[in-house]
């Protein structure tokens, strides 16, 4: 029975790893449709649009010429511009041979489609699960916070600090900033306390503290007053707290994500975004200055293993990844790194102003051994996640 169930899983977890890769392969299709929307617009020569690197799986051919592909490694993809890596190709049909202002526009249509998908999937978060901000779901009378707090109240803030994902000042964590900087220590636990607990052959003894919260209530937003359960150790120190009465029973007192109404999600979708954006800067700028490991981030294999174990766990936790790397895609492929968008569009830009192109053999040197790099720093970023 135990190898059944192994094998169970197994198969299981190859589900989730198929749902992964086809979440990757539609962030890729959504990209090179933004090259190609934007091409087809310009009208500008399409040889191919492919989705995936390496062999054909499947190949047809339109009957102006342009193919459209499938190939075996689902980990990319391509849409082929006439002449788009030649120097020297004097056909106007060249994508070299297009005025700079439109390659710059087809070049930017990429990660802009990713970012248009990525304010959709941000409203189907928002609307369907939440994200940032907590709504009290049930407060009972035997409750210590009952006439603190109302069932539908929407907590935005605690002790003045907004609930900020781009600061990862989230519901939880600015709690337990404040509990530590307010209550860390107290060295008279032993002789004065609310309650206690065993847990491990340890006791564990609760103060009731109290905390100001930002609530929505009734659309207005007030500040309220509310009890926080810290929970110490023998030597008073904090290693914890809650909300609820006990810290066994939590069933007095609960809050959940709070849903955005329809309306309420048409109108964050694109602030939403715009937060995420800025956010993978921010995490940009740390990896640069160090601040963030090498650790933090992964390749496209820790992508699909990150998207697969969350599916496995909720479908909101896919709900929450669609918009995360849709804003991921979009901000990275406009970075000035060689092989991405942004790379060429700085050498168009240099054209522009110039009124001379940079030669395309330097332009292709540069983007070739950036590639390279980009691919051997993809895979060593992979095996660290797993190996480390």
């Amino acid at each position: 029975m135990a190898n059944l169930l192994s094998v169970t899983s197994i198969f299981s977890y190859v589900g989730y790893i198929f749902i992964a890769i086809l979440v990757l392969l539609l962030m890729v299709l959504i990209h090179e449709l933004g090259h190609y929307v934007a091409g087809k617009i310009l009208k500008f020569k399409i040889n191919e649009f492919s989705v995936g690197f390496g062999p054909k799986i499947f190949q047809k051919t339109k009957k102006n010429g342009e193919k459209v592909s499938l190939r075996v490694f689902p980990l990319g993809g391509y849409c082929a511009f006439e002449g788009e890596d030649e120097e020297g190709n004097s056909s106007v049909d060249a994508f070299n041979n297009q005025k700079p202002w439109k390659r710059l526009i087809v070049l930017f249509s990429g990660a802009f489609f990713n970012l248009l998908s990525g304010i959709l999937f941000s409203f189907i978060l928002l609307v369907s699960c939440g994200y940032d901000y907590v709504q009290v779901d049930k407060v009972r009378n035997d409750s210590m916070n009952y006439g603190y707090f109302q069932k539908g109240d929407v907590v935005i803030g605690v002790e003045g600090h907004k609930i900020d994902f781009v600061k990862d000042d989230y519901f939880t964590s600015l709690i337990t900033v404040e509990v530590k900087e307010k209550f860390e220590i107290n060295r008279d636990i032993l002789n004065c306390y609310d309650s206690s607990f065993t847990e491990d052959g340890k006791t564990h003894y609760i103060n009731r503290e109290m905390l100001s919260f930002n609530i929505l209530r009734d659309g207005k937003k007030l500040t309220t007053n509310a009890y926080v359960n810290v929970v110490y150790d023998a030597k008073g120190q904090c290693t914890g707290w809650t909300l609820f009465n006990t810290n066994e029973d939590n069933k007095e007192f609960s809050v959940s994500a709070y849903e955005y109404s329809f309306t309420e999600a048409l109108t964050q979708a694109v602030p939403f975004t715009f937060k995420w954006a800025w956010k993978v800067l921010v995490i940009f700028g740390e990896l640069i200055t160090g601040q963030l490991t090498i650790k933090a981030i992964g390749g496209p294999v820790t992508t699909i293993n990150q998207i697969a174990s969350m599916t496995q766990t909720s479908f909101a936790s896919l709900l929450i990844l669609l918009p995360v790397i849709a804003i991921n895609l979009a901000v990275f492929n406009l970075l000035p790194i060689p092989a991405l968008d942004g790379f060429q569009m700085i050498f168009v830009a240099i054209e522009w102003i110039r009124k001379k192109p940079v030669k395309r053999s330097v332009v292709n040197l540069i983007n070739n051994i950036g590639l390279i790099v980009l691919l051997g720093f993809v895979v060593v970023i992979d095996i660290l996640q797993f190996a480390l």
